[in-house]
């Protein structure tokens, strides 16, 4: 009976394993097929004439059982490769955390945490680091999920597909028709999250949530909500029709709307920083346009207000690094300048390295800088869930409004035939202008007659 259950268990984690690496490549397919937007609105005629262009490899035909030997050796050669990377990551790792004991123990700094906050590397090796934790920490999941759950993890991975490590995500933009990059694919989705987040909050002004129907005594709370979440929608709308407010200068006017509420003379409450004060559409918007990528309807609202949390820890501590360890950020490559931007929902693509390295200064100024200096004297508190989650929410919609937006679609919607407004004038400018007109008028039928 022992022999028979343990061929029903070796059986059992060779289905399960087969069924990781179907799914892990179907997964990678799934990621790459879904990016088919065009890159910009300049080629917009060329992308719909391309549309009907054969694509090599799209057809069927081919001997099946050859495609699924293939098939199943990608998959194994793809997870070979990707444990060797994420083995390598991790002595990498270590060797980059000796050298933070190292610099702690010579300048006498105890304590984990001030350790890591300590210095003694470079910000690409600290940027390294937080990668590495990220992986750790999905990899200890999946690892936990294989001993608990076992038959549930294909679908898991399936439902959440960022729960899989770095190594085993698939790092091009798509093979669609029309091919994007990386950060052309992020710039589309988050897009779309914002339009659709848009949408969200103009529908729960006007439609209470199905839930609430179910309990007959919140309605008064129901209310309140449904008004607060209008205020902030028109005050979204005046900040946004507001002149100028573009780039760093309309985050300054976000945080000037916000400050009462970012510095306050009270310590901040727990659901001030845990952000369960901001309504539900924002958090779901803001968790879309961190991930880059459509998430799951599955996700429950403490599994993504946790996400967001989660992603605001990782950007505080990246903050804390370059200001405290007093990085030139002249001294950063194009690409960990873009990828630092993009972490904080800055910019997309088409940008260069000077705007990324203003608004990234800018970006440390408005959140650590500043805060730093308004508080030393200890009259004031500063919540910097609320100010860093505002300023993401305004760089991702200022992003999706850029020209260099890859998603083109929804910004030509209103500016295809937008006509520019009148310009503004001082009511005595305006008669000096009519009467001018009328004089010059009144001067030709004058001349005509004679």
């Amino acid at each position: 009976m022992n022999r028979c259950r343990c061929q029903q268990t070796a059986s059992r984690w060779i289905i399960v394993t087969a069924l990781l690496l179907l799914a892990y490549n179907g997964l990678a397919e799934v990621a790459a097929s879904s990016t088919t937007a065009p890159v910009s609105s300049s080629i917009t005629q060329t992308a719909i004439a391309d549309t009907a262009a054969p694509v090599e490899g799209s057809g069927g035909g081919g001997n099946p059982i050859v495609a699924l030997a293939g098939y199943v050796k990608d998959s194994f050669v793809k997870m070979k490769d990707g444990t060797v990377e994420l083995y390598t990551n991790h002595q990498k790792c270590n060797d980059i955390r000796s050298k933070q004991r190292s610099y702690a123990k010579l300048h006498n700094i105890k304590g984990r945490d001030a350790i890591a906050k300590a210095g003694g590397i470079s910000y690409k090796e600290f940027d390294f680091l937080q990668k590495g934790k990220e992986d750790r920490g999905k990899l200890t999941n999946i690892v936990f999920m294989m001993f608990a759950a076992p038959n549930f993890l294909p679908y898991a991975i399936w439902i959440f597909p960022n729960m899989l490590p770095s190594p085993f995500c698939p790092t091009d933009g798509g093979g669609g028709v029309v091919p994007e990059t990386v950060i052309q694919r992020i710039s589309r989705e988050r897009t779309h999250a914002v339009v659709q987040t848009m949408l969200d909050i103009e529908r729960s002004v006007h439609v209470a949530p199905a839930m609430s129907k179910l309990n007959p005594f919140g309605k008064k709370a129901t209310s309140r909500a449904m008004a607060r979440l209008d205020n902030m929608g028109r005050i979204a709308s005046s900040i946004l029709t507001t002149n100028q407010a573009t780039g760093s200068d309309g985050a300054d006017l976000v945080l000037d709307v916000l400050e009462n509420e970012i510095y306050t003379v009270e310590e901040p409450k727990k659901r001030d920083t845990a952000l369960t004060t901001i309504p539900k559409p924002i958090i779901k918007g803001l968790s879309k346009c961190i991930e880059g990528q459509s998430s799951s309807p599955f996700e429950l609202n403490f599994m993504v207000r946790g996400k967001v949390l989660n992603h605001l820890k990782k950007i505080t501590d990246g903050d804390d690094f370059l200001v405290n360890g007093k990085v030139n950020l002249d001294d950063l490559d194009s690409d960990l300048l873009s990828e630092a931007c993009s972490t904080r929902l800055i910019g997309g693509p088409n940008r260069s390295d000077e705007e990324n390295r203003v608004s990234l200064t800018r970006w440390l100024e408005q959140t650590s800088i500043r805060p730093s200096v308004k508080t030393m004297g200890g009259g004031l508190h500063y919540n910097g869930n609320l100010a860093r989650t505002a300023l993401m929410c305004y760089h991702v919609v200022d992003g999706a409004r850029d020209d260099r937006s890859s998603s083109y679609l929804p910004r030509l919607l209103f500016q295809g035939q937008y006509q520019a407004p009148p310009p503004v004038v001082d009511e005595a400018e305006e008669v000096v202008r009519r009467r001018g007109l009328f004089r010059r008028s009144k001067r030709r039928k004058i001349s005509k007659e004679n």
